[in-house]
């Protein structure tokens, strides 16, 4: 198997896990809002967008040019801090529903943004062809 081919299936399969994990956020927040007892949280509601955009529509974007797929470790930490900022969205959510907050919560954005930034600069470290 061409590393092309492998690329091509590695761009696929990134773009169905993140449709399945958009699915899964709004088939959660469906169910939790139906039992929070008439009390709503955008965080909740909304929780879907971030992996579809973040993550799916930038994967079919760059299949739709033939663009050269992201690196696995840069295309793994970008994930992370998808997937970070997603889980915090759905507790921010949570803890709305419930009728708290907490200080703690600003923990999730903060790590997304490091692994966001980490990804970026293992994709430029690739692009200048330094082995990471």
């Amino acid at each position: 198997m061409s590393t092309s081919n492998r690329n091509e299936k590695a761009g696929l399969q990134r773009i169905l896990t993140g449709l399945i994990v958009c699915a899964g956020c709004a088939i959660f927040g469906g169910i939790y809002e139906h039992f929070g007892h008439g009390v709503y949280s955008g965080y909740m509601i909304y929780a879907f967008l971030l992996p579809l955009i973040l993550s799916v529509i930038p994967g079919v974007f760059l299949r739709m040019r033939d663009a050269e797929m992201i690196p696995e470790a840069s295309g793994r930490l970008w994930n992370f801090g998808v997937a970070t900022l997603t889980v915090g969205c759905i507790l921010k959510g949570a803890l709305e529903i419930y009728g708290t907050t907490n200080h703690r919560l600003i923990v999730y954005p903060v790590l997304a943004g490091i692994f966001a930034a980490a990804s970026v600069i293992v994709w430029i470290a690739k692009n200048a062809g330094l082995q990471v």
